[in-house]
């Protein structure tokens, strides 16, 4: 991993990643529709185009297309954020919380990962790790730098937004991405 930051980059329509590499990917139902999590070779990236929501977490400069990012210093003993962002079809919270290396849940590693959803361990390294755990309506992040005797912790957890049906979010995201 580079750098001595994370930036979280939350957007309506996709951000440009370029040539990104995809280490794990899944597919499946999430809030009523299909929602795509992946681990990157800088972080992690979940698309939800139905909801018009994207979230890109990187600790490569931050790509246009979304909010500018919120940087996030790869220290430990940091106080907890909340990042928020809403779009016509719901509104998300991130919390990111700075723990210790040692907070890394170690029993689930020696289990060969299987309790993730998602997991990766970088250049080799058990101790340096992404990993996505999906609930109802949230999903759980842990992104491990040993050479900050850091495990970086999200919790992002959604709201939906009465309004327009699922339906109506579709047409109104095909209408937008064609233009």
């Amino acid at each position: 991993m580079t750098g001595e930051t994370l930036q979280f980059v939350h957007a309506d329509r996709p951000p440009e990643v370029g040539d990104v590499r995809v280490f794990d990917s899944l597919t499946r139902q999430f809030l009523g529709t299909a929602f795509t999590f992946r681990i990157i070779g800088s972080s992690h990236y979940v698309s939800a185009p139905d909801y018009g929501f994207y979230e890109l977490s990187t600790c490569e400069p931050a790509p246009s297309g979304g909010n500018g990012g919120t940087v996030v210093p790869l220290e430990p003993d940091r106080p907890s954020r909340r990042l928020a962002f809403e779009t016509d079809a719901l509104r998300c919270v991130t919390v990111v919380e700075h723990r210790p290396l040692a907070a890394f849940p170690p029993d689930r590693c020696e289990a060969g990962w299987s309790d993730f959803d998602l997991a990766y361990a970088f250049d080799g390294d058990p101790e340096a790790v992404t990993t996505i755990e999906i609930g109802e309506d949230s999903y759980e992040t842990y992104h491990t730098y040993p050479e900050f005797d850091l495990a970086l912790y999200t919790r992002t957890a959604f709201t939906r937004i009465d309004g327009a049906s699922t339906r109506e979010r579709r047409t109104r995201a095909s209408e937008y991405s064609s233009r």
